[in-house]
């Protein structure tokens, strides 16, 4: 059967080779990277309890969300331009896309995390009526900066194809660090606190931030290059990619500090960690996306359609696949994976399935938005994360008033499933296939 396997591998034509051979690449460090994201909320759960963990979840939620939300959308303009640029060999071009989104969102991140340190009593006080949270919402407001600059450095490195540095430079770096840290802060302190556990977490941004920005600059054509700092096609496509990115990848953060306005810091520490556990149904969705990004721009760029759409379609296949025996496993035994957390998570099983469910509708609709935004259709896809991102938003804050965390979980679930089947609508569209076929 193995045998077999290799000389259908072999038969391939060299492109699907190639790109079976990055996601394979992709597949195993982004396994570490979830397994060690898994294990960071596993262990900061044990370490510092569900009141003190909750509080850690919340400032490190608002730290990603906020950092996530000052990259401008650059991440996925670094796709598409440096993917492109990629493509040509275009060295001048990289440069000169990295060094806009560089000069962009420091200054930004920056002013964005001493805002949020400065109002850091207001909002624990007023917004989350946790004035326990003040400490470690103050720590979290320092790692905003690093966390928008890791992500930079990680989806520029994802746009040259070097896929091992682009995962370790995002949160497979962060996590390796701070796990080590908080196994050992068990051992110092008798009863950790969240804002020692927060301090551990922003070294090690910073850190990485440091590693990252190392990786790249010691590729021997990469430097920064101020020669054009207006670059009208980056700039016009960046207001629809910074709302797509702001709406899609802050949703999963945001709701956990939405989340934190209604319910206790133990549910919060409950809400929390179920959503990062659903999060592994649609890993392989992460790794395929991680591969065909810049592939699908530059194959869109050269009027490939047809390769476009057999590399869509694979794609699909290939994450369905994968996902299944791990969808299966957390709907037969949730709580037994919660209680991994500790044994009073145990009860939040039900959470973890009805999250489950978002994820696999998730993963069975396809690369969606990267086909979207890839090949120029980022208005489209910015219409759709908008609706969807606002019906979410609006879910969460009735759903939770009504039903506590489980209502937030099914806010999540329909938000998710609903940006999906509008945006394999739109693809059928734009694009003339459905990405499930």
């Amino acid at each position: 059967m193995i045998s077999q396997l290799v000389h259908r591998i072999q038969s391939m034509e060299p492109a699907r080779r190639q790109f079976l051979f990055h996601a394979a690449l992709a597949a195993i460090f982004r396994v570490l990277s979830a397994a060690a994201a898994f294990l960071l909320s596993v262990v900061a759960a044990r370490v510092l309890g569900a009141e003190q963990s909750g509080l850690f979840f919340l400032g490190m939620s608002l730290a990603i969300l906020l950092g996530t939300l000052c990259l401008m959308g650059m991440e996925n303009a670094l796709l598409r331009f440096i993917g492109l640029a990629g493509e040509q060999e275009n060295a001048n071009l990289t440069n000169q896309v990295f060094t806009n989104a560089l000069f962009a969102v420091l200054p930004f991140s920056a002013m964005v995390g001493g805002m949020t340190y400065l109002a850091a009593p207001w909002l624990a006080i007023n917004v989350f009526s946790k004035p326990e949270a003040t400490e470690s919402l103050r720590y979290f407001s320092l790692a905003i900066p690093f966390v928008s600059l890791f992500f930079l450095n990680g989806y520029a490195l994802q746009a040259t194809r070097k896929v091992i540095a682009s995962v370790c430079s995002m949160q497979l770096g962060v996590t390796v660090l701070a796990l080590p840290a908080l196994l050992m802060l068990a051992h110092y302190q008798p009863n950790p606190m969240a804002g020692t556990a927060s301090v551990l977490y922003v070294i090690a941004s910073g850190l990485v931030v440091l590693s990252g920005m190392w990786l790249w600059f010691r590729v021997p054509t990469h430097r920064l290059d101020t020669s054009d700092r207006k670059m009208p096609a980056l700039w016009k496509s960046v207001p629809n990619l910074w709302l797509i990115s702001a709406t899609s990848q802050a949703i999963p953060w945001a709701s956990v500090v939405i989340v934190g306005l209604f319910v206790t810091s133990e549910e919060v520490a409950y809400f929390s960690a179920a959503q990062r556990t659903s999060l592994l149904i649609s890993f392989m969705l992460m790794v395929i996306n991680f591969v065909a990004a810049p592939r699908f721009s530059a194959l869109f760029k050269a009027d490939k359609f047809d390769e476009l759409k057999r590399l869509a379609q694979f794609s699909t296949r290939l994450m369905i696949v994968f996902s299944i025996p791990v969808l299966t496993v957390v709907l037969i035994w949730p709580d037994t994976i919660m209680a991994l957390f500790g044994k009073e998570f145990s009860q939040s099983g039900q959470l973890l399935v009805i999250l489950a469910v978002g994820q696999t509708i998730n993963v069975m609709t396809g690369s969606v938005g990267f086909l979207l935004t890839m090949c120029g259709y980022e208005r489209d896809m910015r219409n759709i994360t908008l609706f969807a991102g606002i019906l979410t938003v609006t879910l969460i804050l009735i759903f939770t008033s009504l039903w506590g965390i489980v209502g937030a979980a099914l806010a999540v679930s329909i938000g998710v499933s609903t940006q999906n089947i509008l945006a394999v609508h739109k693809v059928e569209k734009r694009l003339g296939f459905w990405p499930i076929g």
